[in-house]
């Protein structure tokens, strides 16, 4: 997903790619600092998304973004303002989302959820495929890398366990050391002679659950 930034505070800009970094397939391709140079940086940089300051020098961001949604119909536009009583108003020129400075990681990634399906990038041989965290079921840490298994197949990436959890809190619950699920796709837990299993939908075997996560798993279902 490449996007843009028109802030004319850098620092502003510099915390939205640093917290971006954490979604690898985000990708930055230009950032500026007035009104007057959004449309030539789209341009030269074709993109799905900006992130677009109110207050800027020259023209400002609801102004901006008015020019823009007549030429650029599948842009999403999120402002982002230290001025939360603009919010109606950027409302008003259809902006996909509003955040407010300083922003949080939890505010934009929620954002961001509800715009763009989050995917998981993988690679088969020399070509780089993506899948929708939705249909991963299970994660499991094996040496230094990650197998994840979804509808129609598996793959190896380079995530670990606590980013994937971090990045996805929704979506994954952690039921051993190792071991991450989709928490939507539980069906049952089971006490047998060797442990506690779960059983998940669309996942042909049943998967060991430590005792430590045996509670907040009991507590999930």
């Amino acid at each position: 997903m490449k996007y843009i930034i028109a802030d004319d505070e850098p620092l502003a800009r510099a915390r939205i790619m640093r917290l971006l970094k954490a979604w690898p397939h985000y990708e930055c391709v230009a950032e500026v600092s007035s009104g007057d140079d959004v449309e030539s940086a789209i341009i030269e940089n074709p993109v799905q998304l900006l992130f677009l300051d109110i207050n800027m020098p020259g023209l400002d961001g609801i102004k901006t973004a008015e020019m823009l949604n007549q030429k650029y119909r599948d842009l999403k536009i999120i402002f982002i303002t230290a001025h939360s009583e603009f919010a109606l108003e950027a409302f008003n020129v259809f902006a996909a989302g509003f955040l407010v400075k300083p922003v949080s990681q939890s505010d934009l990634f929620s954002l961001l959820e509800r715009l763009f399906k989050p995917r998981i990038q993988y690679q088969v041989g020399a070509q780089i495929r993506w899948v929708d965290v939705d249909e991963v079921i299970v994660a499991k840490a094996e040496d230094k890398l990650t197998q994840i298994y979804f509808q129609g197949g598996e793959a190896t990436i380079d995530l670990s366990l606590k980013k994937l959890l971090n990045l996805y809190p929704d979506h994954f619950v952690q039921i051993h050391r190792n071991t991450l699920v989709k928490a939507k796709s539980i069906v049952q837990l089971e006490h047998t002679h060797s442990g506690i299993l779960v059983s998940l939908a669309n996942y042909p075997e049943k998967l060991a659950v430590s005792r430590r996560a045996y509670s907040s798993i009991k507590n999930h279902l």
